[in-house]
């Protein structure tokens, strides 16, 4: 039983390598007017403001009622969450990193030409 187990296990992991070596492990670039769309059909009357995306995630304020909504690029996907209180706020330079009070994106760093805003703006929002 054991000797199956094991083949098994072998055999799932070389198919995950294979994926991987055929079409690569790359995130999908993102862009602000594409989370912006995401967000539009996932948030009723979500309006686009500001924005300050990198390749990786993407920073987008609700124009309608201010909140700030984080994206990241997860394989061909976009994960999608809502800026609340409880969240941490350092940047260096012009390296924002947020932390979050969520098992499933704990952490995210992202390169902003104004890292500053952003970090004054999630300071308002962090304990």
């Amino acid at each position: 039983m054991l000797l199956y187990l094991a083949g098994s296990l072998i055999g799932v992991a070389a198919i995950v390598a294979l994926a991987g070596w055929l079409f690569g492990w790359r995130d999908a670039a993102l862009d602000a007017e594409r989370v912006a769309q995401a967000l539009a059909r996932e948030v009723p009357g979500f309006r686009a403001g500001r924005a300050s995306p990198d390749t990786r995630a993407v920073l987008i304020e609700d124009a309608r009622d201010g909140a700030v909504y984080l994206a990241v690029a997860r394989g061909d996907g976009l994960v999608t969450r809502k800026l609340a209180r409880g969240l941490g706020v350092a940047r260096d330079g012009g390296t924002l990193t947020i932390r979050l009070r969520d098992f499933t994106l704990r952490r995210a760093h992202l390169q902003l030409a104004d890292a500053d805003y952003w970090e004054a703006r999630l300071k308002g929002l962090a304990p």
